[in-house]
């Protein structure tokens, strides 16, 4: 009885361990499958933009031709003028170096049979010559007698010339006289130097690279003989020919993208296959590795299974705990949103789980409104610990900085560091100048805002890279200026992507559809849209569960009581004056006590005269600009100048404590300046000092 019973329990590991190695055998088939087909999409799209950029580069070409064909047409009536109109058209386009004009035999008879006037950039000018002197037959070029047969504009093949063997291509265009008679074959020698590193720029494995061939698979360019052997070019050539099946090297994965037009050439890209699946197999050996771990346990457990019962209740209890640590974390998550918010601004975060991993937040600086929503790559306690994150970076950025793409890149910086689980974030920055409605913003990849002004549209975004993808992305910054009564209404693809219990989504339509209703009926505060939007989510998706976080950030630019003055001094010191009774005039127009605005005066003063006396070299002339902003709750002044590089905030404390003679020299200005504001922030941008200061009144 005892043996049957460890017969049993053997038997069931074994069973275990079959059916756990054919469902490993599938699962690794299907993963090999899925990085196959990234593998091809990725390096797909990769070609179509590699031959978008050779082809760009081919039309500037076929455009500078264009261009100078009237040119080149008046220059036939003096054959010795060629050489003038030919120096021209290659002047006006870096690219080509050398330019001909093959005339039809006996165009000119003065100049003999064959005329060839040809003009080639060489050590900083230009060289000219008769090609057809030293004995050159043009007419039996394959591409003159193609131009001059077809009378349309042919590419030629990329050929070797010179003796540092540069290739070239050559757009030839054939030239009608006025009497409509072919005059010449113009050409242009198009330098394909830049080919190879273009090529090869930058790649996802250290073994791959690209080839350029011609439309019958001829090479025309491809890695340097230093990062990749001749003998690997060579073997991926015969493959491609047809020389060599594909089976007899299954360690190299092709994959070819052509132009879409003449001269369809092909960019072939490379990889090799161990490369591209090593992480999977050492996957799937450690996975055989944890399989006989868990075998063991297994039978550790069939064994111990008297005591299964301990077990179970110790897991109900682990159960519990982990419940109240997620609901612990949710309110925690919660606590790091705004709780509080202005009339103009409204946002709400719903989670999919206990926790999720999305984020909004905002806050407002000298006059600026700094706001943010973002989308971590999936859901859980994960995304919500690297939401925290994500959060805790913009906030500590945004405090010191202005410009939306330097927050994203600073923000991009710190997230790639550690980046191990390979998760990323979508991210929309934006910063709104409450006094002008001037908007500055950059995406990361995130769902384009919707725009609510007299119409719905979708704001204009350039899509960049999500955060935690590469750390050197460069984020575009953009600008625009909203006008009064302008809502902005941001969200996560938690609302578009909100599904019914047919897998139906609400989509982007659905959402403009009710932001035009909202907008028709007279709902356009932010409280009200995000409770209008939240509601119809809701209500589309029915009874089917919430798949993903539904967050929402809604901005309404309705500016009211707002008095924007400016004045430009000399760099003068007698201009003092002038920004005395400016200041005064200003603060005139607003309700504001007369010692607040004694102190306003005397602060800006002193800015504006530590500008005058160390911003400009002595006896340099310049200017300094005063933006004065209020919206009847604070003051805000702007003191722009263009002179060198100082940071006025970063001026350590005067310790107004030691006496006269221990005191260093210098800071009392700086001093007197944070003691009269509220807060006070610099920047440098484009080449000028930004000085801003508020004070609440």
């Amino acid at each position: 009885m005892k043996n049957k019973s460890w017969l049993f329990r053997v038997g069931i590991v074994v069973m275990a361990a079959v059916l756990v190695e054919i469902i490993s055998i599938i699962q690794y088939e299907r993963v090999q499958k899925i990085m196959r087909q990234e593998m091809n999409d990725r390096s797909q799209i990769i070609l179509t933009a590699l031959a978008d950029d050779i082809v760009h580069n081919l039309e500037i070409t076929e455009t500078t031709m264009n261009e100078n064909v009237l040119e080149l047409r008046r220059s036939l009536a003096h054959p010795d003028s060629v050489y003038s109109a030919i120096k021209h058209v290659i002047d006006d386009n870096p690219h080509v170096i050398g330019g001909c004009m093959a005339f039809v035999p006996g165009y000119y008879p003065s100049k003999g049979r064959l005329y060839e006037p040809y003009v080639s950039k060489e050590n900083g000018g230009f060289v000219m010559r008769q090609l057809a002197e030293n004995g050159h037959d043009y007419t039996q070029n394959e591409t003159f007698r193609r131009a001059a047969t077809v009378k349309a504009p042919v590419w030629s093949d990329p050929y070797v010339f010179g003796p540092d063997s540069l290739k070239f291509a050559t757009y030839s265009y054939p030239l009608m006289d006025r009497k409509g008679r072919l005059a010449a074959v113009c050409g242009l020698d198009l330098d394909l130097s830049w080919l190879g590193d273009t090529l090869n720029a930058r790649h996802h494995y250290p073994s791959s690279f690209r080839l350029l061939l011609t439309q019958s698979g001829k090479l025309v360019a491809g890695p340097s003989s230093k990062r990749i052997s001749p003998e690997v070019v060579h073997t991926v050539m015969e493959i491609l020919s047809g020389k060599v099946p594909a089976s007899a090297h299954p360690e190299y994965a092709l994959m070819k993208g052509a132009m879409d037009r003449a001269p369809y050439w092909q960019v072939v890209q490379v990889h090799r296959t161990d490369e591209v699946f090593e992480r999977m197999h050492r996957m799937r050996r450690q996975q055989m590795l944890f399989i006989l771990l868990a075998l063991a346990i297994l039978a550790f457990m069939i064994n111990r299974y008297a005591h299964n019962d301990k077990k179970l209740r110790e897991a109900s209890q682990e159960q519990a705990r982990l419940g109240g640590e997620l609901a612990v974390a949710s309110r925690i998550q919660h606590e790091m949103l705004p709780k509080t918010f202005p009339p103009f601004v409204y946002g709400s975060l719903e989670p999919a789980r206990e926790v999720g991993g999305d984020i909004f937040d905002f806050f407002n600086r000298d006059g600026k409104l700094f706001f943010c929503i973002g989308d971590v790559s999936g859901k859980g306690v994960p995304s919500a610990i690297l939401m925290s994150v994500v959060h805790s970076i913009f906030r500590m950025t945004a405090g010191n900085e202005n410009s939306p793409s330097r927050i994203l890149h600073v923000m991009n910086q710190e997230l790639c560091r550690s980046n191990d689980s390979n998760m990323f974030i979508t991210f929309f920055v934006g910063c709104l100048d409450l006094y002008s409605g001037e908007l500055i913003f950059s995406n990361a990849g995130h769902d384009k805002p919707f725009v609510m002004c007299g119409t719905v549209t979708q704001l204009d975004t350039k899509a960049n890279l999500p955060l935690g993808v590469f750390p050197d992305t460069n984020f575009i910054e953009q600008n625009c200026t909203l006008a009064p009564g302008t809502t902005l209404v941001l969200y996560t693809d938690g609302l578009t992507e909100a599904k019914n219990i047919e897998r139906r989504q609400f989509g982007l339509a659905g959402v403009q559809q009710l932001l035009e209703e909202n907008m028709t009926s007279g709902v356009v505060t932010p409280v009200d849209l995000v409770s209008s939007m939240s509601e119809a989510a809701h209500s589309f998706a029915g009874s089917a569960p919430q798949s993903d976080d539904l967050t929402m950030l809604v901005i309404r630019y309705a500016p009211e009581n707002l008095v924007r003055e400016s004045i430009t001094l000399e760099n003068d010191i007698a201009d003092i004056s002038k920004l005395s009774a400016f200041v005064k005039g200003f603060c005139g127009s607003i309700p504001i006590e007369r010692s607040a605005a004694a102190n306003i005066r005397l602060a800006l003063e002193e800015a504006v005269v530590n500008v005058m006396k160390y911003a400009f070299q002595d006896g340099d002339k310049g200017t300094v600009t005063v933006l004065a902003d209020s919206n009847r709750q604070e003051l805000r002044f702007t003191v722009i100048d263009c002179g060198i590089p100082f940071n006025p905030t970063s001026v350590m404390e005067v310790d107004t404590t030691l006496d006269v003679e221990s005191r260093p020299i210098g800071g009392l200005g700086i001093h007197l300046v944070r003691r009269l504001t509220d807060s006070l922030h610099y920047q440098r941008m484009a080449g000028r000092n930004i000085l801003t200061m508020t004070k609440k009144i």
